[in-house]
């Protein structure tokens, strides 16, 4: 995970955002591949070839031809089609699970950070708890305790995610309090939650994007591996983790399952941390890696 540093540099104009992010060749391809992938998503219903769910007993394993491109799986599904719409279970877990985290995580360690205290000591004690367990062994915990579904998968996932975000949300605000623009909207009588709200949420956004885009390719593992050992998204809705774990058998005779899944989602979390790196130098140069 690519550590972000909370000093925070004036947000970029425009301009300078576009040509500091293109001059990155890494960026614009990651950039290029989370483009398609959310494309592909959003229309996966109208480009995929065939209904995802069809089975043909009788065409079970077999090899890439003009009809099944990719094969066809066990049950003699299009690999393609199931390819295509488990961009879409991704993204929507993943989109599900930032939302989730950010509302919550944000909030929280915006509210540690300005008022300190027992609030924060509360807060990120409760946060500390969750950090000691390794993220996706507590995933799997939580995911085996409600029950395999997409539901658990969002909950699970939200649950470890939240800790990160809230103490980086947390220190972010501890530097911004600091400075003058601040002292003036409480001599101007501003409440504490106007202050948040108007004043520190938008000069710490740019951090929080990084940390997103980042995320997001951390969330799509994450649900690839619940639904790997069967706690996450369930037949017949497609997995990229699924159709993993469903090629494994036939990997020495039919790989093409396995190997797809594999590599669909392999680039598709490059992308994402590609598009990260783009973002965090483009957003404030000062976000180096550690």
């Amino acid at each position: 995970m690519t550590a972000i540093d909370v000093s925070v540099a004036p947000p970029p104009s425009r301009p300078r955002f576009w040509r500091v992010f293109l001059r990155q060749r890494s960026a614009v391809i990651g950039g290029a591949i989370v483009l398609i992938v959310a494309i592909v998503a959003l229309l996966s219903p109208w480009l995929a070839p065939h209904p995802y769910d069809a089975t043909d007993l009788v065409n079970v394993w077999a090899p890439p031809d003009s009809v099944n491109w990719l094969g066809t799986d066990k049950l003699g599904r299009d690999i393609l089609s199931r390819l295509i719409v488990g961009a879409r279970t991704s993204l929507v877990v993943a989109l599900s699970v930032l939302a989730i985290t950010f509302l919550f995580g944000v909030t929280l360690g915006m509210v540690a950070g300005y008022f300190g205290g027992r609030v924060e000591a509360a807060i990120m004690r409760t946060a500390d708890v969750t950090l000691a367990f390794p993220e996706v062994v507590f995933a799997i915990l939580i995911a085996a305790m409600l029950g395999p579904g997409v539901s658990t998968i969002i909950i699970a996932l939200a649950l470890v995610w939240w800790p990160g975000v809230a103490r980086l949300a947390r220190s972010l605000v501890i530097v911004q309090k600091e400075e003058l623009y601040v002292d003036a909207a409480i001599l101007a009588g501003a409440s504490p939650w106007h202050i948040l709200r108007v004043h520190l949420l938008p000069n710490i956004v740019a951090p929080l994007i990084v940390r997103a885009s980042v995320g997001v390719g951390f969330i799509i593992m994450a649900e690839a591996t619940l639904s790997f050992l069967g706690l996450g998204v369930q037949e017949p809705t497609p997995s990229w983790g699924g159709m993993i774990r469903d090629g494994l058998p036939a990997l020495r005779t039919d790989p093409m399952l396995a190997c797809a899944g594999s590599a669909v989602l392999g680039v598709t979390i490059i992308g994402f941390n590609l598009l990260g790196d783009g973002l965090r130098d483009a957003l404030d140069p000062r976000l180096h890696r550690s």
